[in-house]
């Protein structure tokens, strides 16, 4: 495809903490953008959310009236994932089909980089894929001086996680959260061997493509924030499983700031994902714009 891309977007209205940073990023290359809002209040567990925090951001950034909001309720606390695939689903739906690409970023994720989607999304039309992953470099923990740890390889390599599609071509139905059924282009930062998803073999519909530096990974920082930021976000977590959630918060995120040294497997449900932590660069900070502390 020749010209422009028309990209589409939808945000989930529940999580604040870095929306400024993660929406910035790309907001001006947008031709829609629609923002999901639980009717109730609620998240995918039952457990409250900040709505009306996220709306009153994107109102803030949303310069040039792009934003749409579209409500329902996707309650699920006996399988809070497929309310998470529901909203999903009718957030794309909303977007319509009078785009090229519609990104499904999280509010808790970075992209430094909306010139290297566009670069792989152009890539992408041209394998006849539906959907696009991203690599990440997983944030895990704020520590008292201001600098965050971070997950790395066993070795204390640079680690990457591949978790989700990013961007779907519209009206591509979503299977499980984020993913779809259909073929999908997996960009791998140049030089990876050892990420977990990158060492195992090709999924079924995987087109993987060395198309990407180190720094165009995503900061993805769902759990570098404030104790009590990180458990309003567990509670109304897809991932939430009670109090093996709670569990997991006391006895490995919560000492991570002073044992990290010695803790391995650090992956809430599947432990052999994120290896190690290591402390990040030093100018990670400088990234993010936490608009709730």
């Amino acid at each position: 495809m020749s010209g422009r891309l028309r990209l589409g977007a939808y945000l989930l209205a529940a999580d604040p903490t870095w929306v400024r940073s993660s929406l910035l990023r790309y907001y001006e290359r947008l031709d829609v953008l629609v923002v999901s809002v639980p009717v109730d209040g609620r998240g995918w567990t039952g457990a409250p959310v900040s709505s009306q925090a996220v709306l009153d951001l994107v109102r803030q950034i949303d310069t040039r009236g792009i934003a749409r909001v579209v409500t329902g309720s996707w309650v699920r606390p006996d399988d809070p994932l497929s309310g998470d695939t529901a909203q999903r689903n009718d957030a794309l739906a909303a977007v319509g089909t009078d785009v090229d690409w519609v990104l499904q970023l999280d509010t808790d994720e970075l992209l430094p980089s909306i010139d290297a989607l566009e670069r792989v999304l152009r890539e992408a039309e041209g394998r006849g894929v539906d959907a696009v992953e991203w690599p990440m470099r997983v944030l895990y923990r704020r520590l008292a001086d201001g600098g965050y740890l971070q997950v790395v390889g066993s070795d204390g390599s640079a680690f990457h996680e591949y978790p989700a599609p990013v961007a779907v071509r519209p009206g591509t139905p979503l299977t499980h959260c984020r993913r779809t059924g259909g073929p999908f282009l997996r960009p791998v930062v140049r030089g990876d061997t050892t990420s977990v998803q990158v060492a195992r073999p090709p999924e079924p519909g995987e087109v993987r493509a060395e198309l990407l530096d180190p720094a165009e990974a995503i900061v993805h920082n769902s759990w570098a924030r404030t104790p009590a930021s990180v458990r309003r976000k567990i509670a109304s977590w897809g991932h939430h499983e009670g109090w093996r959630t709670t569990a997991y918060y006391w006895t490995r995120w919560w000492p991570a700031a002073w044992l990290w040294r010695g803790q391995r497997r650090m992956h809430p449900f599947e432990p052999g994902l994120w290896p190690r932590l290591a402390a990040a660069p030093a100018d990670t900070g400088a990234l993010l714009v936490e608009a709730d502390r």
